[in-house]
């Protein structure tokens, strides 16, 4: 196989095939995320109704309650019921929250090189949400539990690919050409995958939206959101988010953000960051 310059093009072109044909199709929704999703758009759902659904999984349910009793909500009586954990956080947090925690269960592999990919990308996906919900509180220019959703959906994209690796022994041997494979495609899956779920353009655009780091729009988007939260994240490492001269992306002035400041590193918010990482952990 090769894998000259062009072998990324050339897996991707193959994945692409593999995808028409059916023969690696986009992943499939967890069905509990689907049926909070379509349950959540009715304006008028009940707080049983969603009980309802997210009962059904012991571990969700648990992950729920244990958040309702975060110091991230600063409840002062002690949940220990679904009921009441979706009462105090109200039913769209909680839906967004779920559908969100649900996606876990989504990145698992059997080869461990793949493994431990998915691995890392589930536990940036966590940073990210963390720090994105925290961006949302600050500016309060959007809902953080969605802010917090979008975060771990943006890097949703990689499922495919990695899935595809996994049946290709010349691309785990080639970890290089996967990184890059995974960089240059993830977005465009990202969004194909989100919009097959039905997911809204504001959520479904973000894996396009937030590498455009130059954009030029009218007001801040959940992309603007993500994006400052993984160059905040990122700081300090080798990705090429960290070496961007902040002051000429334009999400930092559409939030109200010093780019010369890093937004996790003020005191005041140190305790509301660590308690909504501590939510994936």
């Amino acid at each position: 196989m090769d894998l000259s310059l062009n072998a990324s093009a050339t897996f991707f072109m193959d994945l692409l095939e593999a995808i028409e044909r059916n023969r690696l199709p986009l992943p499939t929704q967890p069905e509990i995320a689907m049926a909070i999703q379509e349950v959540s758009q009715n304006p008028y759902v009940t707080i049983e109704e969603l009980e309802g659904i997210i009962g059904k999984d012991p571990a969700l349910t648990a992950r729920i309650i244990r958040l309702a009793n975060s110091p991230l909500v600063r409840g002062r009586v002690a949940i220990n019921s679904l009921e009441n954990a979706i009462s105090r956080l109200g039913v769209r947090f909680v839906s967004n929250m779920a559908i969100g925690l649900a996606m876990e269960q989504l990145f698992l592999a059997k080869h461990k090189v793949i493994e431990q990919k998915l691995n890392d990308a589930w536990k940036h996906s966590g940073q990210i949400a963390a720090t994105s919900y925290v961006i949302a509180n600050y500016t309060k220019k959007f809902a953080p539990d969605e802010a917090m959703l979008a975060g771990l959906l943006h890097e949703i994209g990689i499922l495919p690919i990695l899935t595809y690796a996994e049946t290709q022994p010349e691309l785990l041997k080639n970890l290089n050409v996967l990184d890059e494979l995974i960089q240059n495609h993830y977005a465009k899956l990202g969004e194909a995958i989100l919009n097959s779920w039905q997911f809204p353009p504001n959520i479904a655009n973000i894996p396009q939206n937030m590498t455009q780091y130059y954009r030029k729009i009218p007001k801040a988007d959940l992309a603007d959101v993500i994006l400052v939260a993984k160059i905040f994240v990122l700081e300090g490492t080798p990705h090429p988010l960290a070496q961007i001269d902040r002051t000429e992306i334009p999400a930092f002035n559409r939030l109200g953000l010093d780019p010369k400041e890093n937004l996790l590193l003020k005191p005041a918010l140190q305790e509301p960051l660590m308690a909504a990482e501590a939510i994936f952990k």
